[in-house]
């Protein structure tokens, strides 16, 4: 049971014509998509990296499986990303004092380092360590025995 209004929906929808989306493969003539060609795969990616969809990009039901299988390839020799880091940011709420300088807070990129520091202890002193060591798990394992 549909009502009135959503009739009167139904039939206003059936009567728009959608004005098809020009395929950009065809207007530059490219017959052969390449992984290797970064810059045209990239065209068919949105900005995090995703793959857009046939719609979005106006290709046909072939092109956009060469499409795919084409960024899949690339992703895999790395000439392309998987995903790429977005930051986003928020809008200060009306009425909060303090949250417009969170707003516009942007990261930047730390360079990544270690605080792991070598020491530099003498070959002796590591030998006794270890015999240190060998020892006690014999007493242990004498314990164990007995």
């Amino acid at each position: 049971m549909t009502s009135k209004t959503n009739k009167i929906r139904n039939a206003r929808e059936a009567n728009r014509k959608f004005k098809k989306k020009a395929n950009p493969l065809a207007i530059e003539k490219v017959v052969f998509i390449d992984y290797k060609d970064v810059s045209l795969l990239q065209r068919f990616m949105s900005d995090r990296s995703k793959i857009r969809g046939q719609r979005m990009s106006g290709t046909n039901v072939q092109q956009q499986r060469d499409l795919a299988t084409a960024i899949k390839n690339a992703r895999e020799m790395a000439l392309l990303p998987y995903t790429k880091r977005t930051v986003s940011t928020r809008a200060p709420r009306p009425g909060k004092e303090g949250r417009e300088d969170e707003a516009n807070l942007e990261l930047d990129e730390q360079p990544t380092s270690s605080s792991f520091v070598p020491r530099e202890d003498d070959d002796d002193e590591s030998t006794d360590s270890t015999e240190a060591v060998a020892e006690e798990t014999a007493a242990v394992e004498a314990e164990v025995e007995a």
